[in-house]
């Protein structure tokens, strides 16, 4: 993690020394903005949250041996002798957002690690988690934990790495033109992994081609010698050529991966067992096949476990390492998450997020899991969709009618969307069931589900649809 000078944090964040306590060459090592975790030495950031004030506990910061407090409001005179009592360093800035992302800057230049950043419409998360697995194999690898992937998750990554990690895998999310520029400008990244792009965040961008806009802004830092991995199977590679300007950046390198003949790392003869995990031979440039079977169900996850080979084989990793990194990887919480009740009911819990395209593939994982009693999809509202919002419902509506279901759950009023596309391609009316609220479908589920069937679980995150897998199977 992070260990720099005071001297070095001050002239970072270009704050107001307020505390001087003549520690200018102190090493101080990590950085918390939650007090609660703070261990002796760390650097203690306070600033605003939803609920708290990390102002409002300097005091208890510097009492637990805080090796320099950043503030980011006016101390008073009771704190700034409690703070000469300890010998701690008090830094005021004005932003603590950016006196993070100053520091996130400043120790980046400390590393010698390669930088690979990930981003994409979905599966940027997975990828993320089968890339740790992959880099591991062969590096000390620090990634990106759960999805914190914005302007602050993103500089708290890369405090977390050591001096001597080799790889540091940062997830980058967008809402935005100019975000991801933004992000690497300090991550600086020398290898560049886009999933795919979808429609999620149309609502903010308007237009598929203005999303490859905003995720190729990753390729524009890449340096000389670095690597672009690519989608082959994704119909938007070439804009995110053009977009990411790689034809006039010739000095980066670009590795494709897909199930195309044309990608340089690719999965052939893809067969799924019966909890929809894959198995397929990976094949890598002048290399023999290797054979690979996957422990996250899906075929989406075939993309994703080639996004990771492509950068391992970028980065000199051998076939069989690659392969056992790609079988070992685990999901992040919330995603394809298989549970069980003590009722003999399997949830499928993937209520971290959804738009269109992740719908289609979880209910096409869902249509090839083995099942003994009723296959079941509760599927919510989906945000950031724009104008076409309930449209794009009905046609998640119409994949749920094609996905052998015994029965459809939908909740919220977006949801009433899938219903109708569903209704409309000819499921059942009385397979479909719509609810106003996550409690109303928790009680109808409470009562409906039975031992053997199989409950998929998807919505975007506002719903709170993992409190139905956690009433069910609690």
């Amino acid at each position: 993690m992070m260990t720099l000078t005071i001297g070095e944090i001050h002239a970072a964040v270009q704050g107001e020394l307020i505390a001087d306590t003549g520690a200018e060459k102190r090493r101080v090592r990590g950085l918390v903005w939650d007090s609660r975790k703070l261990i002796p030495g760390n650097v203690f950031l306070a600033m605003p949250g939803e609920r708290v004030d990390g102002n409002d506990f300097i005091a208890r910061a510097i009492q637990k041996q805080a090796g320099c407090i950043i503030c980011t409001r006016d101390i008073d005179d009771n704190t700034r002798a409690i703070a000469g009592e300890f010998s701690c360093p008090l830094i005021k800035v004005e932003d603590g957002v950016a006196a993070l992302t100053a520091l996130a800057r400043a120790w980046r230049q400390h590393l010698g690690a390669h930088v690979v950043g990930v981003t994409g419409s979905t599966g940027k998360t997975s990828t993320k988690d089968f890339l740790r697995s992959v880099f591991s194999q062969r590096f000390k690898t620090v990634a990106t934990q759960g999805n914190q992937n914005n302007e602050v998750g993103v500089p708290a990554t890369i405090l977390a790495a050591d001096e001597d990690t080799e790889v540091l895998i940062v997830e980058m999310g967008m809402r935005g033109i100019g975000q991801i520029e933004r992000l690497v400008d300090f991550v600086r990244p020398d290898m560049a992994v886009i999933t795919n792009i979808g429609v999620s965040h149309l609502e903010l961008l308007g237009t598929r081609d203005n999303i490859a806009r905003a995720k190729s802004e990753i390729f524009r830092g890449l340096p000389e010698g670095g690597t672009a991995v690519l989608n082959a199977d994704d119909p938007f590679m070439p804009k995110l050529v053009e977009y990411g300007q790689l034809d006039e950046h010739q000095l980066v390198k670009r590795c494709t991966y897909g199930t195309s003949a044309a990608a340089d790392v690719r999965a052939t003869g893809i067969a799924f067992d019966l909890s929809a995990c894959a198995e397929f031979e990976l094949q890598l440039p002048d290399e023999e096949p290797v054979q690979v079977k996957l422990a996250m169900p899906g075929r989406h996850n075939v993309s994703n476990a080639l996004a990771a080979a492509a950068a391992g084989f970028a980065l000199g990793m051998r076939a069989d390492q690659i392969a056992a990194g790609l079988e070992a990887a685990r999901g992040s919480g919330m995603r394809m998450e298989v549970e069980r009740s003590r009722r003999g009911i399997t949830f499928v819990n993937d209520a971290y997020n959804a738009n269109p395209d992740s719908m289609r593939s979880s209910l096409d994982t869902l249509s090839h899991m083995d099942c003994t009693g009723r296959r079941i999809a509760v599927l919510g509202d989906m945000g950031e969709l724009g104008e076409n919002e309930l449209e794009m419902h009905r046609e998640v509506g119409a994949s749920a009618a094609r996905s052998r279901l015994d029965l459809l759950v939908c909740v919220g009023n977006l949801a009433k969307g899938i219903a109708a596309g569903a209704a409309a391609s000819g499921m059942d009316a009385d397979k479909i069931k719509c609810f106003d609220t996550v409690e109303a479908a928790i009680e109808f589920l409470q009562r409906t589900l039975a031992e053997g069937d199989l409950v998929l679980v998807k919505a975007s995150r506002f719903m709170g649809m993992e409190r139905i897998v956690k009433e069910i199977v609690e």
